[in-house]
């Protein structure tokens, strides 16, 4: 027990010697324990901050549209057939006319053949039929000389009775004679009958011959017709697109035997575009042919401002929505059918207001407000608001032209709480007023600028801060996911002082922002986002630190 008391005296007479050699050696003692760092940044909240302006604004409302084709057509066979050739595949133009696929044509050239060969025997047959007319026509020729013979010779034996009947009377010739006279008169007449109804048949026969030729000259037709027929249908077989466009889609792969009006292929014409968007009715009624909208691609850059070319005059089901749709070229094939675009339509006309970016709005309950800037601190303020559009929202009353908002950081914010403006020297250019850097000359007892928490940075802009989402990736289940992002300087070096918020969202149905907790190694940063449902996802992640120094990056996610 003495030796271990002995041992701790030692070490405590050494640690206050150590000291005391400090102290004489550098003038100071080694450490002064009733040092207070006043103002550091560590007791102010990070906000970002901009200063509300006048804008021209009208009343917007966002909704998630669809791509459609301007145009679509379904090609399919007109014959039961194999196919043994597809000529196109999807994103292959075709022209009005092109034959984009052939079926088997074994069947229907056979009948072309059958039916050739029909067409010339109905042919002989007309030819014979016309032969037996003119056959005819002979006979009634003969028959009508033979009539005019036989008419001849009853005259002339007529008038031979007659005389020897003059004659007998007279007692010149005998009644003999009068009689043979008589007898050849009636035989001549009965020649002339018999004349007569030759030439009837003959004539009946010519009639016969007529009727069967245009019989069989029907059948003639009726044969090239069939003929005819049989050559289109056989082209059937080279099945052609019916308008210009590209093929969308291939149904049915070479070898499949088909029935007519089974779908092959869609073509859609895509040099112009139809966007279409199911608007709620409220909205419909305050929308007219004509009416601004801009469409941007749900994923992707690039906005149009177009004007709206169609209201459809119903309402769709228990949604009562109406499809709104515009019209606009695409010779670059910039937009696919079925693609997902945001549309923002204008409900009215523009005019000149106070305007603050969107998410500086602060709304709880009945409430809206947002944060202005005091003068170090925060003060929250009540606003009204007027027309608003996807960025920005028009305040009527609560704000001057000029006033300084906070537009990120609100999390941690409340009446009073000391802020640390991270984009200081932006709003410095600007003309920042208190509270922000460039605020003007400081008390010669004010701390140093490291330690009142303000960036202050060099002059002119910092560099650019460098963002990577280091999780989730790849597809995911909707639900709730932990995403872990990672942030650095342009030189690479990993920031671990900076504000980071997130704001996932969908397209028109943008969420909740989420400020990101720093994690366990340097620079990276976590905060849990849900998922909430299927589709495309976005998450627009904005950082900005103290001393200078902002990035924004935005990451697609796809829910399934």
């Amino acid at each position: 027990m003495r030796y271990r008391a002995v041992v701790a005296w030692g070490m405590v007479l050494a640690a206050v010697g150590g000291a005391y050699l400090v102290q004489r050696i550098y003038g100071k003692p080694a450490m002064k324990m009733d040092v207070a760092v006043r103002g550091s940044a560590a007791d102010r909240v990070p906000v970002e901050m901009v200063q509300a302006e006048v804008v021209s604004l009208a009343s917007t409302t966002t909704y998630t549209g669809a791509v459609a084709a301007y145009a679509e057509e379904d090609v399919y066979p007109r014959v039961t057939g194999r196919i043994v050739e597809m000529r196109v595949y999807p994103g292959d133009r075709v022209d009005p006319g092109q034959i984009v696929a052939r079926l088997d044509d074994i069947e229907l050239s056979s009948k072309v053949r059958e039916a050739v060969a029909a067409a010339a025997a109905a042919e002989a047959n007309l030819a014979q039929m016309e032969a037996d007319v003119l056959v005819a026509r002979q006979g009634i020729i003969q028959m009508e000389k033979e009539l005019a013979m036989a008419e001849a010779e009853a005259g002339y034996q007529q008038s031979v009775a007659a005389r020897d009947e003059r004659l007998f009377t007279k007692g010149a010739i005998s009644q003999q004679e009068a009689e043979n006279s008589r007898a050849m008169a009636a035989a001549a007449r009965a020649k002339v009958e018999a004349a007569r109804a030759k030439l009837d048949q003959a004539k009946a026969m010519e009639a016969s011959a007529l009727r069967k030729r245009d019989a069989m000259a029907a059948m003639l037709a009726q044969s090239q017709a069939m003929l005819r027929t049989n050559e289109v249908v056989r082209d059937y077989v080279n099945i052609r697109a019916a308008s210009s466009g590209y093929v969308a889609k291939r149904l049915i792969a070479p070898g499949t035997l088909v029935q007519p009006g089974m779908i092959i292929l869609k073509i859609a014409q895509i040099d112009r575009v139809r966007f279409q968007a199911n608007v709620a009715e409220r909205d419909v009624a305050r929308l007219r042919v004509g009416s601004s909208v801009r469409v941007r691609p749900a994923a992707g850059d690039g906005v149009l401002d177009l004007r709206v070319t169609s209201v459809f005059p119903f309402a769709e089901g228990p949604s009562r929505t109406a499809v709104v749709e515009t019209v606009a070229e695409n010779r670059d094939r910039r937009f696919l059918p079925g693609q997902y675009v945001v549309m923002e339509f204008e409900l009215g006309d523009r005019a000149d207001v106070v305007s603050v970016p969107r998410r500086a709005v602060q709304r709880v309950g009945d409430q809206t407000f947002v944060w202005a800037s005091g003068s170090e601190t925060a003060v929250r303020r009540p606003v009204k608001v007027g027309p608003a559009d996807a960025d920005r929202v028009g305040i009527l009353s609560g704000l001057q032209p000029g006033d300084h908002v906070i537009v990120a950081g609100h999390e941690n914010l409340h009446e009073g709480a000391k802020i640390a403006v991270a984009n200081g020297a932006a709003l410095a250019k600007a003309g920042a007023g208190p509270g922000v850097a460039g605020r003007g000359p400081q008390p010669a007892d004010s701390p140093p600028e490291e330690h009142r928490g303000h960036a202050m940075a060099a002059e002119g802009e910092a560099a650019a801060l460098q963002i990577r989402l280091v999780s989730p990736s790849g597809s995911l289940r909707p639900g709730n996911h932990q995403v872990r992002i990672e942030v650095r300087d342009a030189a690479g070096a990993p920031i671990s002082n900076a504000l980071v918020e997130v704001l996932p969202g969908m397209a028109g149905m943008p969420g909740t922002k989420l400020t990101a907790r720093s994690g366990k190694e340097p620079g990276t940063y976590e905060t849990a986002v849900n998922l909430g449902m299927a589709g495309a996802w976005t998450l627009e992640v904005n950082a900005a630190r103290l001393r200078g120094g902002r990035g924004s990056a935005k990451f697609n996610l796809e829910a399934k």
